[in-house]
Order: C-alpha cells, then sequence, then structure tokens
C-alpha cells in the first residue's frame, strides 16, 4: 500500500471530552489574547530550569556552569517548538528537555575521557538517527498496532504521569506554608475556571500561579526577588560553547558505545512522543495521522542535534501539551509559537529565567492538577469506548494501565537497589510510564486479540 501521510493511525476516531475553544489552526483575537494564552503555556512549560540544573548537577560540573546550561536550554526549546510547529507534524506541541537521553549523557561527561565533548558527539548523532528513523517512515507499521484500546491506555498513563508531576511540584517544599499555597492555588484555579468566563476563565492557570505564586509568595516572603535582581539582562547563544571545557581541542568527539549508550534514551524518548501527539489530537479535537508520528519523530530527532551544537539538551514533547489544551481549550498552534519566542526571550534574558525559576513550585501544581485530571479521564473515556462487549480488550487496558503506572512506582520505591544494577536502557524502560504504556499496550493487543484470539468467545 502507498503510503498516505493524512491515513489515520486507528481506525476508530478517539473523542475529546472538551470541544476546543480555538482549534490548531485557528488564531486568538488580538495580540494581548495570543501573549497572555502563550504566556500560561511557559509557566508550566518551566522544565529547562530544572533539567538543566540537574544535568549540570549529575555531570559533576561546577554550578558556575548553571546558568549558561539553562540559557542554553530555553533557546534550544525555542528552535525545536518552532521546527516541530513549523515544519514537522505541526501540532501545538512544546519541545522541552528529554529526561531520559540527558541521564545518560550525564553518565557519559562523568564517566569517559573528556567526557562533556563525548555526551555532546553522541547527543548529536543520536539526534541524527533519531531524525532519519522519523523521515525513514518506519513509524507508519505502528499504526496498525495501536487501537484506541491502546492509545487511550497510553493516554490515561500521561495523565497519571502529569498528576504525579504536579503532585511533586505541590511538595516540593512539604512544610504548610508551601502546602497551604499549593492548595489555595488549586480552589483558586478551580473559582476562575468555573465560576468565571471568557479570557479568565480560560486563563485559569496563568492568573492562579501570578497572583497566588508571586503576589502571595512576595507578601508571604518567599519570593526571592534577590535573585531577580542579581540576575543579567542579556545572555546571547554561541556555537560548541563547552568546546575545550574539558581539555579537548575538538567541539564534537564521536564513541561508538556513547552513541548506543545514548540511543537507548532517544528510544525512550521516541515512544513517549508518539504517546503525547495521540493526547494532544485527542485534547485538540484532531485526527491522529500517520504524518503526526513520522514528521514529529524527523523534526524532533534533528532538532536534538541542533540543539547539541549551541549547547542546548536533546529535547523530546512535553506532555503537559495534552493538559493544558484540554483545560483550556486552547488549541492554537499560534499561541505554541508565540509561546516558543517567549522561551527564547527567557533564554536570552536570564532575569526572567530567575522570575520563572522563583514562583513556588506548589503554586505551580496546585493550579495544574486539573489540566492532569482531565488528560487522565480523556484516556479512560477512549479505553471505554473500545471494550464494551469486548473482553479481550478489557484485559489489554487493564494489563496495560496496571504495569504502566504501578512498575515503576513500586520499583523505585522496593528495588532500588536491584535497579541500579541493571543496564541503563532496562532501567530506563522498567521506569517510564509512557514507554511502557506504548509497548505493554501493542504487545498486549496482539497476543491477546491476535495469537490468543477465540472468535468462538
Amino acid at each position: 500500500m502507498a503510503y498516505d501521510p493524512e491515513q489515520a493511525v486507528f481506525k476508530q476516531e478517539v473523542e475529546a471530552l472538551t470541544k476546543p475553544v480555538l482549534t490548531i489552526d485557528e488564531k486568538p483575537k488580538s495580540v494581548f489574547e495570543t501573549l497572555y494564552y502563550a504566556l500560561q503555556l511557559t509557566l508550566v512549560d518551566f522544565s529547562p530550569f530544572i533539567w538543566a540544573t540537574a544535568f549540570v548537577a549529575m555531570a559533576g560540573l561546577p554550578e558556575s556552569v548553571t546558568p549558561s546550561m539553562i540559557s542554553y536550554c530555553f533557546i534550544g526549546v525555542f528552535v525545536a517548538t518552532m521546527i516541530q510547529t513549523t515544519l514537522g507534524n505541526r501540532l501545538p506541541v512544546v519541545q522541552l528537555p528529554s529526561v531520559p537521553i540527558f541521564i545518560n549523557m550525564a553518565s557519559i561527561a562523568k564517566t569517559y575521557p573528556y567526557g562533556l565533548t563525548t555526551a555532546w558527539g553522541a547527543a548529536f548523532t543520536g539526534g541524527i538517527i533519531e531524525g532519519l528513523f522519523g523521515a525513514s517512515r518506519v513509524l507508519t507499521v505502528l499504526r496498525k498496532f495501536m487501537p484506541p484500546v491502546v492509545v487511550g491506555s497510553v493516554v490515561a498513563t500521561i495523565g497519571f504521569v502529569i498528576t504525579r508531576i504536579s503532585l511533586s511540584w505541590v511538595f516540593a517544599i512539604p512544610n504548610a506554608l508551601h502546602l497551604s499555597l499549593g492548595i489555595i492555588s488549586f480552589l483558586f484555579a478551580l473559582f476562575l475556571r468555573f465560576k468565571l468566563k471568557g479570557l479568565i476563565s480560560r486563563g485559569f492557570v496563568l492568573i492562579s500561579i501570578l497572583i497566588v505564586g508571586i503576589i502571595g509568595g512576595t507578601v508571604l516572603g518567599i519570593f526571592d526577588w534577590g535573585s531577580v535582581a542579581r540576575a543579567g539582562w542579556v545572555s546571547l547563544p554561541k556555537l560548541f560553547p563547552f568546546k575545550g571545557y574539558d581539555g579537548a581541542t575538538s567541539p564534537l568527539i564521536i564513541s561508538i558505545s556513547a552513541i548506543l549508550l545514548v540511543l537507548t534514551g532517544y528510544a525512550c524518548s521516541m515512544f513517549e512522543s508518539i504517546g503525547d501527539y495521540a493526547a494532544v489530537c485527542t485534547a485538540a479535537a484532531e485526527p491522529y495521522k500517520v504524518k503526526h508520528m513520522n514528521r514529529g519523530i524527523a523534526a524532533e530527532g534533528f532538532s536534538c542535534a541542533l540543539c547539541s551544537l549551541f549547547g542546548g539538551l536533546p529535547v523530546t514533547s512535553a506532555s503537559q501539551n495534552a493538559g493544558i489544551i484540554a483545560s483550556t481549550g486552547i488549541a492554537s498552534r499560534v499561541v505554541t509559537q508565540t509561546a516558543a519566542f517567549i522561551f527564547l526571550l527567557y533564554g536570552l534574558c536570564p532575569k526572567f529565567t530567575t522570575i520563572l525559576a522563583a514562583i513556588p513550585k506548589s503554586v505551580i501544581g496546585g493550579a495544574f492538577i486539573i489540566s492532569a485530571g482531565l488528560i487522565l479521564l480523556s484516556g479512560i473515556n477512549t479505553v471505554m469506548s473500545d471494550v464494551k462487549n469486548n473482553f479481550g480488550n478489557m484485559i489489554v487496558a487493564g494489563v496495560t494501565l496496571g504495569i504502566s503506572v504501578m512498575m515503576p512506582y513500586y520499583l523505585n520505591l522496593d528495588r532500588g537497589a536491584w535497579l541500579e544494577t541493571l543496564h541503563p536502557f532496562v532501567k530506563l524502560y522498567l521506569t517510564n510510564n509512557v514507554f511502557l504504556a506504548v509497548t505493554v499496550g501493542i504487545v498486549s493487543n496482539l497476543l491477546i486479540n491476535y495469537v490468543f484470539y477465540n472468535k468462538n468467545q
């Protein structure tokens, strides 16, 4: 069969729980609305600050590198998001640093000779390989193995992941003051979303974070304006910013073993993105097509390679995208692209980045729980539409959700020492909810509905 980029990934359409206020190709009525929604999007996608800081610590680099790394990552988010939304799958997807990839990069940077240069060389090569994999259209084959019961299970798993992320922000500093702010942010966001209308209702996350986080945090003395005052105004990017940092004369060092290690992270990131695209399409009431997978992975891979040239961490799709679209109804691609330019501003102006970092994380988590819940329910709704009078699909959904949600939790809770003895890829696989959901869903569907299928049952 000839390749058809417009072909749906699965035969049965997945219905969105809510109808978008703005669809993917629509634009807000004014510049103010566009900036308003875009700023809201950046406030729940602030992970470049967290992951850049984590990478510096894990790689054994001095803390003085952290501000530059944060700046490079935000610039990378801008570049990757613009490539994805213009040349890639053109979904409203923000591209953020990929945890599975940068964890392996940090390990390389800490243990290999000329480790930092070797890590960037592996990231660059891995990005090219992922990009070529997406461009090859091999992923088209996956559509045959992803019926709604599998996709719904993946989307529901993403909802669980986003909920966990939100709660981790709420409990980031487990004291009475920060927990109270998280609860207040949650209640205030509910009030704005359901009691008010129009822009205020659709901007409930932004308004709750600004009022409770910045104004409330300032009054209570926990918003650090001192760090904002000390931050610089301008930070310009440059090519190969870490060249010579570890003593290497080459800007990139290509090591086969390092590339293989980083590719395990790329594989994990790729399957996670495939699930994220499905969740975004569901939230945006957009049919999930094979072009979204192929072009999305191609754009993501080549973006990772590009990011590595100026010091940014490799990227992947952000699960938060689907949550904010589902809760606000704003699926506009223009809003996502505007958010990309705001990320660029964060990268070029450290003072703005510092303001973002100073907002109490409990406030952001409290406001975002609502969005997480909608994605979770959307996935469950999709699963329920495909399990009626089909015992096999019930088992597929139950096994997929049970394993993908509980296995990482159990292993991290009770088997942490055992996990450390495993190969890095195996460890990444067993502890990544979305990667597990995609693979377990596909395999269990094949086994139950094809290999062990009994037409007389």
